[in-house]
């Protein structure tokens, strides 16, 4: 026949595309009625059994969440192929096609399950990404053939995307951040069996459930309950018996203030308190280095519930401790309150504080603040290290803050002996350095034509140096040359020191007895190291008496380098 024309071409296009969208509706058509009886078939969310609900629970909603939402769920803006998988509806009826996503039983057959094992047959989900492990793509094959049981009945509703600023608002107004409120006791029927206003709460849920309570253990199961609960140790014996035989009414009061003053009971409730503070005698990681004298501070703890310190001293004394007036324990001669610190210095570390290693300094602060967060506010404050924090009132810049505070804090060691152990030693030194101090004046003074004549015989091109320094060299050079007088001397040190106090800076003079009220030291070192110019330190090993000529001021080892010292701005 003749080559239709252009006309007729298009009329038979036309022709065409209309019985293929014909034969396609009757197909969708079809699909959708088949889909609607497979629908109606599966089980809804309340004829599951439990161990469907775990299995997809665990196993399958958590897959989805991660790799699925991101384009299939509710938080996107156009759902891609018109998919969604946050709900049962959204995988029954399938996206565009109109085909179901998953056909339950028949994993073979299952477009989700060809598209995340990338078998090349259909698209591959997630795109531009690897495939699942292994072990995920056979828990969706067994959840498949498991009949595909989900109990998402309804969709997850579109959230509002709410500010931070909005999300801290109704997060600070939590009944966790409030204030405690003191509650009235409830009224309860049976009013005869409360003892405190504790057990009237109790009872009242007991009643309010139609329960009541269990009848009293007798004595001797009472004496070892509480003997386990108070002080986590078997009673003894004569504990028992001395409470079966005790008919006054106090019996079991006394018991328990017998229990409340052994030394077992903080020895068994400090373990708690450490455990929250990361408390180990090793700050762990892989050498695993000490935590030096870290024992001082398990003994405070339980001493200070042995003592029955009150809640709040105990917590501003590890927060503050060397800050607030100090709280001492006059038998064993220390200040406590100064060991409380402690608190925030224990836990994992790596093996130094170099601030210039990236990451330790870091690492160590993250420690101290989750330390302070979870122990003493009651909430997570480490995860807003990354981000403002997800579920708490916690912004990222509240991380921060805290992390500036203790990166700018210096962590010393501190003397914590509340009176001067070494009064009677240091007493004694004195004496025999004065001794020292008269033998080498005498000395000195019978070796002054010796001095001179080792002075004279230094070539005057001499340079200085550690033993024969600049000042010493440069004058006695000049009294080689003309004769320099004592006063001569005298005024030439003085100018000396005038021209450098012109060119420096003064920061603080510790040569006074008040020093500078910008200034604070403390440990024993300090406390006895006031001298005035030419003091001299002894030698405490070799040939030698003296070690060193001191300028005034305050020094650590004018008695012993022993003795320890500390000086902050």
């Amino acid at each position: 026949p003749p080559a239709p024309t252009a006309r007729q071409m298009s009329v038979r296009i036309k022709a065409i595309q209309t019985i293929l969208f014909t034969l396609a509706s009757m197909a969708s058509a079809f699909a959708f009625s088949q889909t609607t009886d497979s629908i109606e078939a599966l089980p809804t969310a309340s004829k599951l059994t439990a161990e469907q609900i775990t299995f997809f629970e665990s196993k399958i909603r958590p897959v989805l969440v991660e790799h699925c939402y991101s384009c299939h769920g509710p938080e996107v803006d156009k759902i891609q192929g018109g998919l969604r998988l946050d709900q049962r509806m959204g995988w029954q009826t399938g996206g565009d096609s109109g085909n179901p996503s998953i056909i339950p039983g028949d994993p073979s057959n299952s477009p989700l399950l060809k598209a995340i094992k990338h078998d090349g047959e259909i698209a591959a989900m997630p795109p531009d990404l690897p495939p699942l492990p292994d072990a995920v793509v056979a828990d969706i094959a067994q959840w498949i053939s498991m009949g595909a049981p989900d109990p998402r009945d309804q969709p997850i509703e579109r959230q509002h995307k709410t500010s931070w600023l909005e999300l801290y608002e109704q997060r600070s107004d939590w009944w966790s951040l409030k204030p405690v409120i003191k509650r009235v006791a409830p009224t309860t029927i049976r009013s005869d069996w409360e003892r405190s206003k504790v057990d009237a709460f109790i009872l009242a849920k007991l009643e309010a459930s139609g329960l009541q309570p269990q009848p009293e253990a007798d004595r001797a199961t009472l004496a070892r309950r509480l003997s386990f609960a108070i002080t986590g140790l078997p009673p003894t014996s004569e504990s028992i018996r001395s409470f079966v035989q005790d008919d006054s009414i106090d019996a079991y009061s006394n018991l328990v203030d017998e229990l409340l003053a052994s030394p077992h009971f903080g020895e068994r409730w400090a373990r708690h308190w450490l455990d929250v503070v990361h408390y180990s005698d090793t700050h762990g990681y892989e050498w695993d280095a000490p935590a030096k004298n870290a024992y001082l501070y398990r003994d405070y703890v339980v001493r200070a519930f042995n003592s029955d310190l009150p809640i709040r001293d105990f917590f501003i004394e590890q927060r503050a401790g060397d800050l607030i007036e100090p709280r001492v324990d006059r038998e064993l001669g220390i200040v406590e309150s100064l060991i409380g610190p402690m608190a925030l210095r224990l836990g994992e570390r790596r093996h130094g504080d170099n601030v210039d290693a990236e990451g330790i300094s870091q690492e160590a602060m993250a420690n101290v603040i989750d330390t302070l967060g979870k122990g003493f506010l009651g909430t997570t404050v480490a995860c807003a290290q990354c981000h403002d924090h997800k579920l708490d009132a916690v912004p990222q810049r509240d991380y921060y803050a805290l992390a500036g505070v203790f990166m700018s804090t210096r962590w010393p060691s501190r003397a914590v002996d509340s009176y001067d152990k070494n009064a009677a030693v240091i007493s004694e030194l004195r004496t025999i350095k004065q001794q020292i101090q008269t033998e080498l004046s005498t000395a000195w003074k019978n070796s002054i034509n010796e001095i001179d004549q080792r002075l004279k015989a230094i070539p005057i091109d001499e340079k200085p140096s550690q033993a024969f320094p600049d000042t010493l060299a440069t004058i006695w050079h000049r009294s080689l040359k003309t004769a320099v007088t004592a006063d001569e001397f005298r005024a030439e040190r003085l100018r000396r020191k005038t021209e450098n106090q012109n060119n420096l800076k003064l920061i603080a003079d510790f040569t006074s007895e008040g020093g500078n009220g910008d200034w604070q030291w403390e440990g024993l070192g300090l406390q006895h190291g006031l001298v005035k110019d030419g003091e001299f330190t002894v030698a405490e090993e070799g040939d030698l008496a003296i070690a060193s000529l001191l300028q005034a001021g305050r020094w650590s080892n004018v008695w012993s380098s022993r003795l320890a010292g500390a000086l902050r701005s």
